[in-house]
């Protein structure tokens, strides 16, 4: 067979390995794929419709200011996803090129290792980019739609997409081969590390480098107005391909094709460069290098290592002997595998931004403190949504084919499950009340706000780890190759839906108190009776059911499952 034979034969099996997950599926599958379509269709006309309102709002604005600023929404927009990419390409990377258990049987098929590079590679960009790619859609498409484009928009973007994820991907996937070949197998966690550090520091320097307060004044000059107009007419940071792209789809807009036609056209060039630079550098140094984090993979433990993890600690946790047992294996593992830990820079990343923006807010009034105060319990239940998904959803699957060594141990599953609860709900509730207590007092927010918006958290919080916990032991996937496979699958999909749904209804029911109070405090108008107890009561039952409910189902369905 020639080279490109055998690379095409290993696409064809990942192709069938794909088709034979959705073969002869179970009516309990097709149920649930019909959901996630029903609510992904849902929740994506949401979107759609919420940026095409924040684009007819921006383009009435007067001086041409809106304009310019919706090119920079896309530029904004495209710069997060440009980064977002780049960042789960440098930590999907590890496991995909180095971790997965059938590299093995890659390796030993008689086949050119650009081509194991080449699906390797695929597969990367395939998990890196496609959710993050699938949700930014409406963004664009309600763009085109304002502005009433041809369907030659469309066929651009999606000619332009393509060439703009594959760089990010490229470059995450050629970082990590390198890191991996030329420094210590055996110090991967001090490298994702430093990488993590530098992401986070570059990422709040950015920031503080816009400083976006200083158009917050209260008075602005029609010349800094100007200026101001004048400075968002072209996306900053031309040699990034955010800006490549951006440029290309809002000349397209304006018919000003040959621009966007050599826009495209750099996009496509640096991509397919990066991509043969990629597979040179790859022929050189990527079987060495995974020889030697085999080497190290397989190398049995020192014995400080292996006394600093047994040094009783655990034995002091006022816990029955079977859950300190689980809890203090989960611990070892998290903190063995960088490809999970690893992923706590995004959290801080966030935490940082975050911290930022409300620091910087230009909220002069009381009154806009405090109902900014009461809508960060829905912000943090949102990032909860997003960190139970990765880490809580995936802990019952992560056990893997050595599931097996839980069912003969002389564990219940309900003790399994509570063992992984115990081990995810004190960290994420400790980020959630950090996010809600600094950004409230920076704030300002009275008592009241603040008891319920900790109240509301700490129930939120509840309620997200025992629904992931539960729904993981519903759909786990011990079979996978990569960890971010597991919250991508149909059930993660089906948890982020359900877990937005759970916050969503929990800051509308919290809405009516907090209003309430409002209108008391600076209104001085009476109001108030037994719909403000009910609407907490409601939080309180609605919490509980969504904690427990799931976990009592996923124990059953551990329970009947045969491994």
């Amino acid at each position: 067979m020639k080279p490109m034979d055998r690379t095409l034969c290993l696409f064809r099996l990942r192709w069938a390995g794909m088709k034979n997950c959705f073969a002869r599926p179970t009516r309990e599958k097709r149920f649930r794929w019909f959901s996630i379509l029903v609510m992904g269709v849902l929740f994506l006309l949401g979107d759609y419709v919420f940026f095409l309102r924040i684009i007819r709002y921006l383009d009435g604005l007067p001086l041409r200011i809106g304009e310019e600023l919706i090119v920079q929404l896309l530029n904004v927009v495209f710069l997060t996803l440009l980064a977002m990419v780049l960042f789960s390409s440098l930590i999907s990377s590890l496991t995909v090129f180095y971790m997965s258990p059938e590299l093995e049987f890659l390796h030993s098929l008689p086949v050119p290792r650009r081509s194991v590079l080449s699906e390797r590679f695929a597969l990367n960009a395939v998990l890196s980019s496609w959710m993050v790619a699938l949700f930014s859609l409406p963004i664009f498409a309600a763009y085109g739609r304002y502005f009433k484009l041809s369907w030659g928009y469309y066929f651009y973007l999606a000619g332009s997409i393509f060439p703009f994820l594959a760089i990010p991907c490229v470059l995450g996937s050629l970082g990590i081969m390198v890191l991996m070949r030329y420094f210590p197998a055996k110090r991967a966690h001090q490298i994702l590390s430093l990488l993590g550090i530098v992401f986070l520091a570059g990422l709040v320097v950015y920031l503080r480098f816009l400083s976006p307060e200083k158009f917050f004044g209260r008075e602005v000059s029609d010349e800094a107005i100007m200026a101001f107009v004048e400075s968002l007419r072209a996306p900053a940071y031309g040699f990034l391909p955010s800006s490549w792209i951006t440029v290309g789809l809002t000349e397209w807009a304006r018919a000003h094709y040959a621009e966007s036609v050599f826009q495209l056209a750099c996009l496509c060039l640096t991509a397919a460069a990066l991509v043969l630079i990629f597979l040179a550098v790859g022929k050189r140094v990527y079987f060495s290098s995974w020889c030697i984090a085999q080497e190290v993979k397989n190398a049995p433990l020192r014995k400080n290592g292996a006394s600093r993890w047994n040094d009783g600690s655990w034995d002091r946790v006022p816990l029955p002997v079977a859950l300190r047992a689980l809890l203090a294996k989960d611990f070892k593992v998290f903190f063995r595998d960088p490809s999970q830990w690893s992923q706590i820079f995004i959290l801080l990343a966030l935490v940082a931004v975050y911290i930022f923006n409300i620091l910087n807010l230009p909220l002069h009034h009381l009154v806009l403190k405090n109902v900014v105060s009461v809508l960060n319990v829905g912000l943090a239940g949102f990032v909860l949504s997003a960190l139970v998904s990765r880490f809580v959803f995936s802990s019952v699957s992560v056990e893997g084919r050595m599931m097996w060594t839980i069912y003969t141990a002389p564990v219940d599953m309900g003790t399994f499950l509570s063992g992984k609860f115990l081990m995810s709900f004190p960290p994420l509730l400790a980020i959630a009340e950090f996010l809600v207590v600094v950004s409230g007092y920076l704030l300002q927010a009275d008592d009241y706000v603040m008891n319920a918006s900790i109240v509301g958290t700490f129930l939120i919080a509840l309620g997200l780890v025992g629904l992931g916990t539960g729904m993981g032991a519903m759909y786990p996937q011990f079979d996978f190759e990569n960890v971010a496979e597991i919250s991508s699958s149909s059930g993660g999909i089906l948890f982020m839906i359900l877990s937005m749904s759970f916050v969503g209804v929990v800051v509308m029911l919290g809405a009516w108190p907090m209003y309430v109070h409002f209108n008391e405090k600076f209104l001085f108008k009476p109001g108030g009776g037994i719909d403000v107890p009910v609407c907490y009561a409601l939080i309180v039952a609605l919490s509980l059911a969504v904690a427990i409910l799931p976990l009592r189902m996923g124990g059953r369905a551990l329970r009947r499952m045969d491994i």
